[in-house]
């Protein structure tokens, strides 16, 4: 039950007010695109001392980092490939009715 899925840049804003901070970060905002279910989106909080040239690579790693953690942790108790592949043989709908 695999469906490919992407990342996209979606938004940058430069230089904005940060709950619980007095300097300005950028916010870089991420879409995940997957086949199946909606888009969601990831935004990550970039420091201005970052090299302008690469602060979105920057947030990028950022975020990969981060859904690299969800992965993990969302891994704990699930089905493997094979067996939601053979739950879902058994539970599936009838097709033609």
């Amino acid at each position: 039950m695999y469906h490919s899925s992407t990342i996209k840049l979606a938004a940058v804003e430069r230089l904005v007010a940060r709950d619980g901070f007095a300097e300005h970060y950028h916010r870089v905002t991420f879409e995940l695109i997957s086949e199946g279910i909606p888009n969601s989106q990831i935004a990550v909080w970039v420091h201005p001392s970052w090299p302008e040239n690469d602060f979105i690579r920057v947030a990028q790693t950022f975020a990969w980092r981060r859904l690299l953690d969800w992965s993990e942790a969302a891994q704990e108790g699930a089905f493997s490939e094979e067996e939601i592949q053979d739950l879902w043989e058994q539970v599936k709908p009838a097709r033609g009715l």
